[in-house]
């Protein structure tokens, strides 16, 4: 009979590592889906963390009756993508997702959702003709877009791309604006070109040329994002409930030591722990201070990503003492700026919030040389205050946070094509997470990340 040991906390002090198949430096999400995979694999792992919990900013916790999560997670490719497909594979009870009912930009007092379709766009209520014909044209020509054509995209900016396609105007440049904010951390005029127009596309995959060319003609109905049941309190437990080993908390990992080439093991809280496969989930940035090695080679390898650009959001919790918006629609503020996204967690699970009541989740990208304090008073108002009142009137629950968007900024010449990972040079040595290599955004970027960990370690007969 099978028995399924859940992952106990353990002292450094006490760990003898050479029971654990494979040691992991760090527990966001790249570092619990890597492990959680490596469970399913029979593989037995210790997970050391700095933190007093397991996650990273995947969390979920509680704040006078109504549960929050780290920053307002609205989950992109829910019935397509890698993490639904992570689920899948590795969870005994995948979670259960809840699509949301489309995009809603307002731009002042015009508001419009994102058009699907040739006719929707030339019917598109937020610019004039003239702007419509532009964003059918640019539209079609992305949707239409092979994904190894965008690839020749990825040194230039968004911006510039649109540049060279005569595609500028304004408005139906606000909006994209708002989209690629989510999806790279940073505006059009910096992001990644490439990883604007994968977005945009919506698509890890090709799609057949008929199915194309019927929904340019005829729109698709259905968004392929959306929340989880249980919000990531609830997934984060499913997860390292699931996952085989033990954890070590409030210990930084201090090194990580190479000799001769390979891995030789990691210290962490005065503690050397001696082991041949380590698993990196540390900032990529953080690593030069991290990694010891006298290879020249290896030296660079993580100098050259230590410049990356870390980006943050803020993230503004509102419990309202009655239902107000009351639906699933994500609805995005563009103008008057900054950009701000708003959605009624509640609506997808009312279990989020005390009956009767409404949990909003508001965010938008943190803004440099302002206190968090200030930007909750930004977020309140240029726009909100008018726009929103009935939300204003209601709050009973106030909560903010600010931690990373994007942990890395998707910019030219550091989109997923370009990031290391899963390998390092120095051999039983890997690394995951959102800021090595994935595609995607948040956790799909986390569960691409940890699929290429997953299957180095197979093509290396580590697992």
């Amino acid at each position: 009979m099978y028995v399924v040991v859940i992952m106990q906390e353990v002292s450094i002090e006490t760990v003898d590592p050479f029971t654990y198949d494979v040691i992991i430096a760090g527990s966001g999400a790249g570092g619990l889906l890597t492990a959680l995979a490596l469970s399913a694999e029979g593989r037995r792992v210790l997970i050391v963390e700095k933190a007093a919990r397991l996650g990273g900013v995947w969390h979920g916790y509680w704040v006078d009756g109504y549960r929050v999560d780290q920053g307002l997670h609205v989950i992109t490719r829910v019935t397509r993508g890698a993490f639904t497909r992570f689920m899948k594979t590795y969870l005994p009870q995948p979670p259960e997702f809840i699509l949301h009912d489309g995009w809603h930009f307002r731009v002042h007092d015009r508001v419009g959702t994102i058009p699907t379709s040739i006719g929707q766009t030339l019917r598109w209520p937020l610019t004039g003709m003239r702007g419509r014909l532009g964003l059918a044209k640019i539209g079609a020509k992305i949707k239409t877009m092979k994904l190894e054509e965008m690839k020749k995209y990825k040194d230039i900016t968004f911006l510039e791309f649109m540049r060279r396609n005569n595609a500028l105007h304004q408005p139906m440049l606000d909006v994209m604006q708002s989209a690629i904010f989510m999806a790279a951390g940073v505006g059009v005029d910096e992001a990644s070109a490439y990883e604007a127009l994968r977005t945009l596309k919506d698509t890890d995959k090709e799609t057949p040329k008929l199915t194309t060319i019927r929904n340019l003609l005829f729109g698709s109905s259905e968004y392929d994002e959306g929340y989880v049941i249980g919000g990531m309190e609830r997934l984060v437990k499913q997860v390292v409930d699931t996952i085989q080993g033990d954890y070590v908390l409030n210990t930084p990992v201090e090194a990580i030591t190479e000799r001769n080439g390979q891995v030789d093991g990691l210290t962490a809280g005065g503690t050397t722990l001696h082991h041949d496969c380590i698993i990196s989930n540390i900032p990529l940035w953080s690593m030069p201070k991290i990694i010891r090695s006298d290879d020249p080679h290896t030296r660079d390898f993580f100098e050259r990503w230590s410049h990356m650009r870390v980006t943050r959001g803020v993230t503004l919790w509102l419990g309202l003492d009655e239902v107000v918006i009351g639906d699933r629609k994500s609805r995005v503020l563009v103008h008057p700026t900054p950009n701000r996204w708003i959605v009624s967690i509640s609506s997808f699970d009312p279990s989020c919030a005390p009956p009767g009541k409404e949990l909003v989740g508001v965010a938008m990208i943190a803004m440099d040389g302002k206190s968090l304090e200030e930007q909750v008073e930004i977020m309140k108002t240029h726009g909100f205050e008018k726009y929103y009142r009935d939300v204003l009137d209601h709050i009973e629950m106030e909560h903010a946070q600010m931690s990373y968007a994007t942990r890395a900024a998707l910019v030219p010449g550091q989109t997923d094509l370009d990031r290391p990972g899963p390998r390092t040079p120095i051999k039983g040595l890997y690394i995951v997470g959102t800021d090595t290599a994935g595609a995607g955004v948040g956790l799909q970027q986390a569960a691409n990340s940890a699929e290429g960990v997953v299957g180095a370690l197979r093509q290396d007969n580590r697992i």
